[in-house]
């Protein structure tokens, strides 16, 4: 009898916050695909409330990787926006970001926001994935002008060999011995999402113009 004056015991906050996130995950794993989001959004939010900001950096990567399979791209811009928020030298938010802007076709957007990732990368010492990462989206870009800022921040970076196979691609396009490439909206957005959901060890074992669409270098085989 005693026990129904006293009531129930309450868990301890760590408890609780694990009860909740092993139930968050029970039903995000159940969900169809796409509306995982809202569970792992969620998830992400308790940890943030519970001073955990790097678990919770987990559950919302896991959110946008998710937002963009379904082709939510500006929910997912909106959620990179928040982790940088909480950690704002998150490097994969920033190259997420850069990517997008490049999809929307943005020149000048897009340009700041791949010298945002540059730097984030720089601090974080990934200036050799970012260097494949930039490779890739000068391979995606359809703006000369745009890939030339590319170019120019491969130099930076040490990358000589990709910044020179980015220029001469522009200037064989302007003198006219090649093509540009070509705007499919439908080709760029795969391209897009194919490269923001690879991870590290997918980004170092990619070769220039492999998988990503990269038009061949000077004396490249097609």
């Amino acid at each position: 009898m005693a026990s129904l004056f006293r009531g129930r015991s309450v868990p301890p906050p760590s408890q609780r916050l694990e009860q909740e996130l092993s139930s968050l995950e029970q039903r995000a794993a159940a969900a169809s695909p796409g509306y995982e989001t809202q569970f792992l959004n969620r998830a992400g939010s308790l940890c943030v409330e519970a001073g955990q900001p790097e678990r919770a950096l987990g559950y919302y990567g896991r959110a946008i990787d998710a937002y963009l399979e379904s082709g939510r791209f500006s929910a997912a811009e909106v959620l990179c926006r928040k982790v940088l928020q909480i950690a704002p030298g998150a490097v994969r938010a920033r190259c997420t970001l850069a990517w997008l802007a490049i999809g929307k076709g943005h020149r000048s957007g897009a340009a700041q926001e791949i010298a945002d990732y540059v730097g984030a990368a720089r601090r974080a010492g990934m200036e050799a994935l970012a260097a494949r990462q930039l490779a890739m989206m000068a391979a995606a870009a359809p703006a000369a002008e745009l890939r030339e800022a590319i170019g120019d921040h491969l130099l930076d970076l040490g990358a000589f060999t990709e910044a020179d196979r980015v220029f001469a691609a522009v200037h064989q396009e302007r003198s006219g011995d090649r093509p540009p490439p070509s705007e499919d909206e439908g080709r760029l957005w795969s391209q897009l999402l194919h490269a923001a959901l690879m991870g590290p060890s997918e980004i170092r074992e990619q070769r220039p113009g492999e998988e990503s669409g990269a038009p061949p270098g000077p004396g490249e085989a097609r």
